[in-house]
């Protein structure tokens, strides 16, 4: 078993299947990536869309995160998300401090989580991993990031 102080994540990205398609007049889907970030303890779920730079800066709303972009510099080939929480239950997504870079040279991954509702503040450097795909007929993640043994979950 992984030792480690953070709470145990797991992240797990999935191609964007409406890449590039429209959803209103002159509006496209700009996502590479889908995913979500799970904590085990507490037990909250994060979903994320990863964005080039450029496109992520456009869709800030807020005063932190204009702030979050100007301590965060452009890096070629890295992938940029907001971060919202997903209440299972309701459906609904709420919007977290914080965000999460994928750099898709070196799959190594950043993600930043501040969350008081769930007494979450937390940075964690993971790596992600290829995965195969899913025999079973269902959608398995593009990518898996995680530091934890995910067998006892």
């Amino acid at each position: 078993m992984l030792t480690t102080n953070q709470t145990e994540l797991a992240v797990r990205l999935y191609e964007n299947s409406t890449y590039g398609t429209t959803y209103g007049k002159g509006l496209f889907r700009r996502a590479l990536f889908n995913g979500s970030i799970d904590l085990k303890s507490p037990t909250v779920k994060y979903v994320i869309d990863l964005f080039n730079y450029e496109d992520w800066c456009n869709i800030a709303k807020t005063q932190e995160q204009i702030t979050i972009i100007s301590d965060v510099p452009k890096q070629e080939a890295t992938l940029y998300s907001w971060i919202n929480r997903y209440d299972i239950s309701t459906k609904k997504k709420t919007l977290v401090s914080g965000f999460c870079s994928f750099d898709c040279e070196n799959q190594d991954m950043a993600v930043m989580i501040i969350d008081p509702e769930f007494n979450v503040e937390d940075v964690w450097k993971i790596s992600a991993k290829p995965c195969q795909a899913n025999r079973n007929g269902l959608r398995a993640p593009q990518f898996l990031a995680t530091n934890a043994d995910l067998t006892e979950w």
